[in-house]
């Protein structure tokens, strides 16, 4: 199990002088791999695997694409010192990530569409075929309460990036200006840096909502509720987002500050943040 999720979701442990082109290649590898497992998972009884893999696989790698442009997008808030570049960097990613599950889905390209703002998700379609719903993200209590432990609730910067977000008058923890708890963020205010630490973080905002794709491969499940009431709730009012960005980044491990970016993840988040080359050891 150690080694299944960078063989399957990370091939990219040596980062040489190309570090652009193999995010590139990790993004578009992880919407395709993903989107294929979960459409075989979903896939009709009748239906041909070739040709659910076959579509799958293209479908998955235009949204891998996309979250690909999300992330880079990260890097113009920090170069133009705002926070006006946030929404467009979000609202691309996230159509990469809708184009995924709907392909795990085995749905229509681009029917179905969902967008988190703070601690609620959004679901509709623009073909009226799938009635609008509003649904809590429980993920959202632990966020805001690890979140308000370290910092106030920020309204502003909440509005200018869809996630919830603290600030805190001090460095935090050992010496860190930020911090990312799936689902807010906390930033050390008035620094010369925050700009640069808010993109970073928003590329760890994505790397969470993005892992959602695996709840499309427990979808069988769902005809396993007996209860009609547990049916309705949760396909009206609540949508379980699990954490599983959290055990991935685990898997990558913590490191010491001169080895740091030796965690694939945080890799990523600075290499799109700066948009420049990151020192790997």
């Amino acid at each position: 199990m150690k080694y299944f999720y960078p063989l399957l979701f990370l091939p990219v442990f040596c980062f040489g002088q190309r570090q652009d082109e193999k995010l590139l290649l990790y993004n578009v590898a992880f919407g395709a791999v993903t989107s294929t497992i979960g459409a075989m998972i979903n896939k009709p009884r009748n239906s041909s695997w070739k040709e659910v893999a076959l579509k799958s696989l293209w479908q998955g790698s235009i949204g891998g694409l996309l979250h690909y442009g999300g992330k880079k997008s990260t890097w113009l808030i920090n170069k133009h010192q705002s926070l006006g570049y946030a929404w467009p960097a979000k609202l691309l990613h996230n159509a990469g990530s809708c184009i995924i599950e709907n392909a795990a889905l085995n749905q229509p390209f681009l029917q179905n569409w969902n967008i988190d703002f703070g601690p609620v998700r959004f679901d509709f379609s623009f073909n009226g075929k799938k009635p609008f719903t509003a649904r809590f993200l429980p993920f959202s209590i632990y966020s805001v309460i690890a979140g308000s432990q370290d910092g106030r609730f920020d309204l502003r910067s909440t509005l200018l990036t869809g996630n919830i977000a603290f600030i805190s008058d001090s460095v935090l923890g050992e010496g860190d200006l930020g911090y990312s708890y799936g689902r807010s963020i906390v930033y050390t205010r008035n620094h010369p840096f925050t700009n640069h630490v808010l993109a970073h973080e928003l590329v760890h905002q994505f790397q969470h909502n993005e892992f959602m794709v695996l709840n499309t491969w427990l979808a069988p499940l769902q005809s396993k509720v007996k209860s009609e009431r547990l049916k309705t709730i949760f396909k009206k009012y609540i949508y379980i987002d699990i954490p599983w960005f959290i055990p991935t980044y685990i898997i990558e491990g913590e490191h010491s500050l001169v080895e740091y970016y030796r965690n694939f993840f945080e890799f990523e988040a600075e290499r799109f943040a700066t948009n420049k080359n990151v020192y790997v050891p």
